[in-house]
């Protein structure tokens, strides 16, 4: 009676899936489960039949579960994105968007930022997490000189760089456009940070 529950809950609709996607000339690998579940009922083999189902069920449910915990990454990786960085110009320090950072602007990195663009240190010393990036778990000194990548966490000490991509090329926008290009089409209806908040307090 389970083998025939399990067949009949889970076999049946799936070989009308397949069915359908056979009219329409769709032929993949879940071809062979639907003729696998179909032979197993015919030769009585209901156990045989009953695992095929199974695993497709687990591999769709494994499916989805990676799907939504990329969604997740995405999401977080475009709310901590900045939308603004803190140009000098005149002497003064003014909040610009990011879109209006150009190659040779002086940016101010403020103590807990998140580096808005990839770029040079010209003033100032301190360490900044590129964990969130590389991965390395330990914080990276930064002096005169050293370079800076966008989407890195400032520490202690602000730092004054100069940038040396626009923001649409940084290395966060590109890992940005890497994860939305990979995303399934639901996700990348929703376009998640093109209205993320400013994370540069």
């Amino acid at each position: 009676m389970p083998l025939w529950i399990v067949l009949a809950f889970g076999g049946i609709p799936l070989v009308f899936e397949l069915l359908k996607k056979v009219a329409k000339r769709e032929f993949g690998s879940d071809l062979l489960a639907g003729i696998s579940i179909v032979t197993a009922a015919i030769l009585v083999e209901y156990l045989a039949g009953a695992l095929v189902v199974l695993m497709r069920s687990g591999g769709e449910a494994l499916e989805s579960y990676a799907v939504r915990s990329a969604s997740s990454v995405l999401r977080a990786l475009a709310q901590r994105m900045p939308s603004i960085g803190h140009r000098r110009q005149d002497g003064q320090v003014v909040d610009v968007s990011l879109s209006e950072v150009a190659v040779g602007d002086t940016l101010v990195i403020f103590p807990h930022d998140i580096c808005p663009v990839d770029g040079v240190v010209t003033e100032g010393c301190g360490i900044m997490d590129e964990s969130f990036l590389t991965g390395d778990a330990f914080q990276m000194a930064k002096m005169l000189g050293s370079e800076v990548i966008s989407g890195a966490i400032n520490g202690e000490f602000a730092l004054t760089i100069r940038a040396t991509r626009p923001a649409a090329d940084s290395r966060y926008a590109k890992i940005l456009q890497v994860m939305r290009s990979a995303a399934p089409a639901d996700d990348q209806s929703d376009r998640v940070g093109t209205n993320a908040p400013t994370q540069s307090s």
